[in-house]
């Protein structure tokens, strides 16, 4: 597929009466009970998505109010089963910043009437407390961690988080880490390998004008601008008058499509040119297409790259579906029957001025090309399911038809494990000039700092047993800001840094301030965008976050950073 070809699809312009097909509205049966209630997310991740999220089993680590807010969210949607682990009782503070806790709650174990109230919002879900210490987890049963879907965890005593994500990385486990400290918030998500075929891109559509499959040179040609009459040329589709202009370009240029800036302005001018009266619209269309396209074709690159990975072109029985389907789009690329070594055609034809006989007929050949190629793809993956040994059922019509639709927007994330940022920082040698980059902004932002005041924290938190402004004999706490600064010095130079500057100082100060309080309100926000992350890695739908969010809720202020 051209990566040039890719373009949004434009409103549809308004056809006269007399073009226009009137049929008669068809009946339907009421849809199922499941699909009103989950309708609107249908919309967003279809029936693979929900069927995946419904298959789910999430740990949350504590029932905190960040940690309800997010269940809250993936309870809704219909999460099939959650699981909280956290061993405090409800206390004064759980009351008045949990939502799903009630006065008559206190004293209780918070895992067990968190997952009670939660449960009341959707029937379909189950839930499941354990009151019980990570601590004696880890010690005793680590495997139990091994067998969830995915791992939340919520402001985690730091000296467990990473044999905690040790274990989710391991085991192929998606794990992210939520930090919480007044207004501030931090997300970190941590994934060894995740295979998107899904990944909704702004459009689908592949006109494939640069690279013209036969039929469609052929259905074009029988345009003939010379015996039409005005309504006609003013209705010719924007994708024939392209390939038309571009056969005939190449005529006169060597085989070759325009490519420098001139050349395509000249082109675009030789469209415009064809018109008869200055409201054809279809023309303008042409040129917007064209200028949208650019002059790139072929194979994009970062498929390239997912063809020329090693678990694309070492397959076995063992590999997953994905690399499986990728090989054989790989090989259709080599097909002889593919002479230009495109990818398959996804068959999506955009709205455009054209009457109806044309605009179907047109529609028509690009679904005809695109079941071609999908019938070549089917074969050839038979052959590479039977060449490794693998039973052709293990992959269904369905993920194969989704796959080769999509084969344009693939994309394999391969993320970094704490356990990799702890050692070898990406941030290390290039502190200092990070900060310039982020002072340099307007207004400057200050989420490096934002990244090192919560690191600093953490690494208190492993010397004294607890985090700072927690239980801090000096009731000003400056004695921990003075600490927590001191702490923060030996981790700027230990990245590289020169010294803890003045914004770094606000934050350590702000931190000490909020001591270890969960906001409601930041709750709130930080629920909603670890819900959506995890959806996301669920379904194996969108792209999912790389690095750590930063959320300064002071300033309404949000950045990833890759460390």
């Amino acid at each position: 597929m051209a990566t040039d070809d890719v373009l949004p699809p434009p409103v549809q312009d308004a056809l006269p009466l007399a073009e226009a097909i009137v049929t008669a509205p068809q009946t339907s049966a009421r849809p199922d009970a499941h699909t009103q209630r989950y309708d609107r997310q249908l919309r967003l991740w279809a029936s693979s998505g929900q069927s995946a999220l419904e298959s789910a089993n999430i740990l949350v680590i504590n029932g905190s109010a960040t940690g309800s807010s997010t269940l809250k969210n993936l309870v809704l949607p219909g999460i099939g089963k959650f699981t909280i682990l956290d061993p405090a009782p409800v206390d004064g503070s759980d009351i008045g910043n949990n939502f799903f806790l009630e006065p008559s709650s206190l004293g209780k174990p918070r895992a067990e009437e968190v997952s009670k109230y939660l449960l009341e919002l959707n029937s379909d879900v189950k839930g499941e407390a354990i009151v019980q210490d990570l601590s004696t987890v880890l010690l005793t049963s680590p495997e139990q961690l091994a067998s969830y879907s995915l791992i939340i965890a919520v402001n985690v005593d730091p000296t467990h988080l990473l044999p905690l994500s040790d274990i989710a990385w391991n085991n192929q486990i998606p794990f992210l880490k939520v930090r919480t400290v007044g207004f501030y918030g931090s997300l970190r998500v941590q994934v060894n390998e995740i295979a998107i075929v899904e990944t909704h891109p702004e459009s689908l559509i592949d006109l494939r004008v640069h690279s013209p499959f036969p039929a469609l040179i052929e259905y074009a040609n029988k345009f003939d601008y010379s015996t039409m009459n005005s309504q006609e040329h003013g209705h010719v589709p924007a994708v024939v008058i392209l390939v038309k202009a571009l056969e005939e370009w190449r005529a006169s240029h060597d085989g070759k499509g325009p490519s420098t800036t001139a050349e395509r302005k000249e082109f675009s001018a030789a469209v415009l040119k064809q018109k008869r009266n200055n409201d054809e619209e279809n023309f303008d269309e042409a040129v917007t297409y064209f200028r949208r396209a650019g002059t790139k074709h072929g194979i994009p690159s970062e498929i390239q790259a997912l063809f020329d990975d090693p678990a694309c072109q070492n397959i076995s029985a063992s590999s997953p579906n994905f690399w499986l389907l990728l090989h054989a789009v790989h090989l259709f690329t080599q097909h002889p029957s593919n002479p230009l070594h495109l990818l398959p055609l996804s068959g999506s034809l955009p709205d455009m001025k054209a009457d109806t006989t044309g605009y179907v007929g047109l529609q028509s050949l690009y679904k005809s090309k695109a079941k071609e190629d999908l019938k070549l793809v089917i074969e050839i993956l038979g052959e590479v399911l039977k060449k490794v040994g693998v039973d052709g059922e293990r992959v269904g019509m369905e993920e194969v038809e989704t796959f080769v639709k999509h084969a344009a927007f693939l994309k394999v994330v391969r993320g970094r494990g704490l356990r990799m940022e702890e050692e070898e920082s990406l941030v290390k040698g290039e502190l200092e000039t990070l900060r310039m980059t982020f002072q340099s902004l307007d207004p400057t932002d200050d989420s490096l700092s934002l990244y090192l005041g919560l690191l600093s924290s953490e690494k208190f938190f492993l010397k004294h047993g607890r985090y700072p402004g927690v239980e801090d004999s000096d009731v000003a706490g400056t004695a921990d800001v003075e600490e927590l600064k001191s702490v923060a010095s030996e981790v700027v130079k230990g990245l590289g840094g020169e010294e803890v500057d003045e914004e770094l100082e606000k934050v350590l100060k702000e931190i000490c301030r909020a001591g270890a309080s969960d906001l409601p309100q930041i709750a709130a926000l930080m629920g909603g965008i670890v819900a959506q992350e995890v959806i996301k890695l669920i379904t194996k739908q969108y792209i999912p976050l790389e690095g750590t969010m930063l959320f300064n809720g002071i300033k309404s202020t949000t950045r990833v950073l890759v460390a």
